[in-house]
């Protein structure tokens, strides 16, 4: 679609789905930032490298020392093995445990073995009290600290274990306090048989008094009650009279629904002065058929006879006489049928009735009967808990006897502590290998942590993820190094917009930065000078009217300018300066400051200047103030053909640089991509190791040689 020169609006271009103006009243929804892949980090790391080797490597010096300055420490093991008590339930012996109760038996002797008491009873027997190593602290506290105990998986041994600063002294202690916990657990087995018996004779005399009392309560219930005795029998019968007269109860209820439901509708048509003829009763009926059938055809009878008789002869009159006496027949009939209905709804009724009162009786004499049974089943259930008590203590009694004649240990030492062959703490080479882990993963979390502090962009791939916009060229920081990489990067620039201008006529491009200091004016202008140099005619304007300086990069009085011509003070062509290096690049200054710079834009003046322009010359590049802080470029984007944005590497955050784009997104304008400014190709390794190879083509310089090697590629 072509443009029109003359039309002052912009031609309207294709924008990518992330860059399409969105209604007025419309909320900007950003997109989510993209997630780092795998070489990202990758990338990210080796940029890092001396602080994530750094790291690990203090962390183990750190380790080394600290570990060496530690007093060694011996560990001590013993083994023993656990027997839970045989539990009494019904009256025998139950040995069986379930792997829930294994565990928590476990546990339970665990705790035990790091009691106080326990450790206590050592102390006492050792005389730790007067110990050096216990000297002015608590001993049992002391010993206490130094016991470890823990499981066997699915066994039921004990992993006991000691620490100490000699070697054959903390396996002496560690065998003597397995020998106090084994003489703890036999006085506490016994103190619970003791404990038992007691308890069970205590309550031996109140059960057999309860159960003499339930016999005697149980005996005088069925002496009482007689009849009961034959409660089963009589139960069945009233059971089976029960159904069979429920049964007959339910055929007489549908019976006396439907013949009540003929009575309801009978009396309904009478109530409603409708005829009762229609009634099925009295249609399926067959007198009142035949009556039917006989007035029809008496009626036949006397339509022939009316043909040739009047109305008041004797024939005529004996006829109507005959219909009169059939339908007085048939209403006599009709109300037979009704008589019979009521006197059959009746009946019906009072056969239910009578059903259900029988039933009713039937079933208060078996819930007497039940009531009876309860009682019954009440005092023998009574009895025979209190007879299960007696039996289960007596049960209980002799087991106690038994257990009180022997009292069984249920711990056992499998294997008894020995003197260890070395220390365990400190252990060097583990503490190296996982300080060194831990700081490798630390330098690696420190290197992602800042970046993710970082909110300011450095490579293409951060810009096209986080503003969806192609990066044109990336310019390195100007030293004498950098020279010819950054004369490459322009002309990367150049063809980069070459490709982006649509048409064949002059392409107006503005370029513009979102915050200030990221050296918009400077790439503006040498990007004017690269396309001068390739040959087209280019025009430079200096629309920055907050702080302008390319007056100052061409050495030119800034009393005329931009200002002046939109002003109608002067003629495009009498601010227009010209370099004698250039001879293709015309310059237009900014002029005298406004008090209002945006105003000027939306003057046509402007436009008529950029109209000329166009004509004139095949590229118009505009240099702007940042998007993000003055409203500036948004009024001029509307104007031009191209956008392209200035981003300095790593700068500003991407908060900013997002809003500008989105600022000019909605006047509709081409972004044509963005243009990274400022970059260290020393430090970023992107840039060093990949960006920039072709730097190093056909002359790569050696290490030694570096400084060399860029001086001839300069």
């Amino acid at each position: 679609m072509n443009h029109d020169p003359h039309d002052p609006t912009p031609p309207q271009r294709p924008r990518p789905p992330h860059l399409q103006v969105m209604p007025r009243d419309a909320v900007w929804v950003e997109e989510p930032e993209p997630e780092l892949n795998v070489m990202d980090y990758a990338h990210l790391v080796w940029a890092h490298k001396w602080l994530v080797v750094g790291v690990p490597a203090a962390t183990v010096v750190l380790t080394a020392a600290w570990s060496m300055t530690r007093p060694k420490l011996y560990r001590a093991e013993s083994k023993i093995t656990l027997h839970p008590a045989p539990q009494l339930t019904q009256n025998q012996l139950d040995m069986w445990m379930s792997w829930w109760q294994m565990d928590r038996f476990i546990a339970d002797q665990i705790q035990v073995l790091q009691t106080r008491s326990l450790a206590q009873r050592v102390v006492d027997r050792l005389g730790l009290d007067a110990h050096p190593e216990f000297s002015g602290e608590d001993a049992a506290g002391a010993l206490m600290s130094r016991i470890g105990a823990e499981p066997v998986k699915d066994s039921f041994v004990i992993r006991v274990s000691m620490t100490g600063r000699d070697p054959d002294t903390v396996a002496e202690w560690l065998n003597i306090y397995v020998e106090e916990f084994v003489a703890a657990n036999i006085e506490s087995s016994l103190e619970r048989t003791r404990q038992v018996y007691e308890v069970i004779q205590s309550r031996l005399d109140p059960l057999r008094g309860q159960l003499a009392a339930s016999e005697q309560r149980l005996m005088r219930f069925q002496e009482r009650e007689d009849s009961y005795l034959f409660a089963d029998q009589d139960e069945n019968v009233i059971q089976e009279q029960v159904d069979t007269l429920t049964r007959e109860y339910a055929a007489a209820k549908a019976d006396r629904i439907r013949v009540e439901t003929k009575h309801a509708a009978l009396r309904q048509l009478r109530a409603s002065d409708l005829s009762e003829t229609g009634f099925p009763e009295i249609l399926q009926d067959a007198t009142i058929q035949s009556l039917r059938q006989q007035r029809y055809d008496l009626e036949v009878e006397l339509s022939d006879k009316l043909r040739t008789l009047k109305e008041g002869h004797p024939t005529i009159q004996e006829l109507r006489s005959r219909i009169a006496g059939v339908d007085a027949r048939v209403q006599e009939q009709i109300e037979n049928i009704g008589t019979s209905i009521q006197t059959d709804y009746d009946i019906a009724r009072r056969r239910e009735q009578a059903l259900y009162d029988n039933i009713e009786a039937l079933r208060d004499e078996s819930i007497e009967l039940s009531k009876q049974r309860l009682e019954h089943d009440r005092l023998q259930r009574e009895y025979e808990q209190n007879k299960g008590f007696l039996e289960d203590m007596l049960a209980r009694l002799k087991e106690a006897d038994i257990s009180s004649t022997a009292a069984a240990n249920n711990v056992r030492v499998i294997e008894p502590a020995r003197p260890p062959a070395g220390p365990y703490s400190p252990n060097l080479r583990r503490s190296l290998i996982l300080s060194g882990l831990f700081g490798l993963l630390f330098g690696v979390g420190l290197v992602v942590f800042l970046d993710f502090l970082d909110q300011s962009l450095r490579t293409p791939d951060q810009v096209e993820g986080y503003l969806g916009l192609e990066v044109l060229s990336a310019l390195p920081t100007l030293t004498e190094d950098t020279a010819q990489v950054l004369r490459e990067a322009f002309q990367s620039l150049r063809t980069a917009l070459l490709l982006a201008a649509r048409g064949d006529g002059c392409q107006v491009m503005m370029v513009t930065s979102a915050v200030p200091e990221e050296g918009k004016t400077t790439v503006a202008f040498n990007l004017a000078k690269v396309l001068a140099t390739g040959g087209s005619r280019v025009l430079m304007i200096d629309a920055d009217l907050r702080r302008p300086r390319v007056h100052q990069l061409v050495g030119a009085n800034n009393v005329r300018g931009l200002t002046s011509v939109v002003l109608g003070e002067r003629a495009a062509s009498e601010v227009m300066h010209t370099l004698a290096e250039v001879p293709n690049l015309d310059v237009i200054t900014s002029g005298p400051l406004p008090p209002n710079p945006p105003e000027l834009f939306g003057k046509a003046s402007f436009r008529d200047l950029l109209e000329d322009a166009r004509a004139m010359h095949e590229w118009v590049v505009i240099d702007t103030p940042p998007t993000a802080t003055v409203t500036d470029p948004v009024m001029c984007a509307r104007l031009v053909d191209m956008v392209l944005l200035v981003v300095q590497y790593a700068g500003p955050k991407r908060q900013p640089v997002q809003k500008a784009m989105r600022l000019l997104s909605r006047t509709g304008v081409r972004l044509a991509g963005v243009l990274l400014n400022k970059v260290d190709l020393e430090r970023d390794a992107y840039y060093y190791s990949g960006y920039y190879s072709y730097y190093h083509y056909g002359d790569r310089p050696t290490r030694g040689g570096a400084k060399e090697g860029r001086a001839k590629a300069g």
